[in-house]
């Protein structure tokens, strides 16, 4: 575990007896409702309590009016400052990252074609995104946040929509710059994208973050992201959507939850966390469930 990582991991780790450590980078409307509660940030740290978080993770944008409808809402840096200011747990922001932000701004289809088509246009493009990531983040920082979480959805479910030497070259830099800049602030980095990014960990090493966050086990296989990087790495993750979908999950999912589990929670660098973000009020109940049987299977 880096040494970034020791503040945040003892924050997160201060859970109850037998309880694996537990975050949420999204939090939907709909989960609040459930609850009986409006979307507030107080009230996202009340749920968090309620659910056993160490950590409160509340997605920020510069303008909210501009992001699109996710189920989940965007925070303003001014109610970041408020949940910051509130004491009751540790303060993650999650942060488009400026790949992600390109891809909202123009489509994915659109950003693929400039890419082959029109590279000088689309990097200057990309430059703007990152002057506006970078300014984000830095404001974030600035209200005192124990973590950053880049979103930057870099793969599919077959691995990276471009190259890893084309996603080194768009974005190596910008997160060379990055990453030092949140684990100076005294905060983690943690990564998240979505898909298929195993063969993104060389770069991901070389980037330097702290932990990898809602990254999918079905289409990586946490236990190998995990060796990967020697040991070195937080895993933000591991309950599946199949494990959220229904009362009674599949056996398939059960028994590849307890592998991830048992496995991973003995290194002390797993932190229970969806694949999705928790959106459906059906998941309320559900992933109480999944906490318990995450807590037998770490006992046993």
């Amino acid at each position: 575990m880096q040494n970034s990582m020791k503040p945040i991991a003892a924050a997160i780790g201060n859970q109850p007896a037998r309880s694996l450590s537990r975050a949420e980078l999204w939090l939907g409307t709909e989960l609040l409702g459930r609850a009986g509660m409006a979307d507030t940030v107080d009230n996202h740290l009340r749920l968090a309590g309620r659910l056993g978080h160490g950590m409160v993770c509340l997605p920020v944008a510069g303008d909210i009016s501009d992001k699109p409808p996710l189920g989940y809402r965007y925070f303003e840096i001014r109610e970041l400052k408020a949940a910051v200011r509130s004491g009751n747990r540790p303060i993650a922001a999650v942060v488009d990252g400026p790949f992600q932000s390109l891809v909202n701004r123009m489509g994915l289809m659109a950003v693929l074609l400039a890419w082959s088509r029109d590279r000088k246009g689309l990097m200057a493009a990309f430059e703007s995104e990152q002057a506006d990531c970078l300014d984000l983040i830095r404001r974030s920082l600035d209200q005192g946040v124990r973590a950053v979480v880049m979103a930057d959805d870099f793969a599919a479910d077959r691995g990276p929509m471009i190259s890893p030497a084309d996603i080194d070259a768009l974005c190596g830099p910008f997160y060379s710059r990055v990453v030092p800049l949140i684990q100076g602030a005294d905060a983690a980095a943690f990564l998240h994208s979505c898909g298929n990014i195993t063969s993104l960990v060389p770069l991901i090493k070389a980037w330097r973050f702290d932990g990898l966050a809602a990254v999918q086990h079905g289409a990586n296989d946490l236990t190998f992201l995990h060796r990967a990087f020697d040991g070195h790495m937080t895993i933000m993750a591991g309950i599946e959507p199949d494990l959220l979908a229904s009362d009674t999950p599949p056996r398939s999912a059960l028994k590849n939850f307890e592998h991830v589990v048992k496995t991973l929670a003995p290194s002390g660098d797993l932190i229970l966390c969806s694949s999705t973000g928790l959106y459906s009020g059906d998941f309320l109940a559900r992933v109480r469930k999944v906490y318990r049987l995450a807590d037998d299977l770490a006992a046993a």
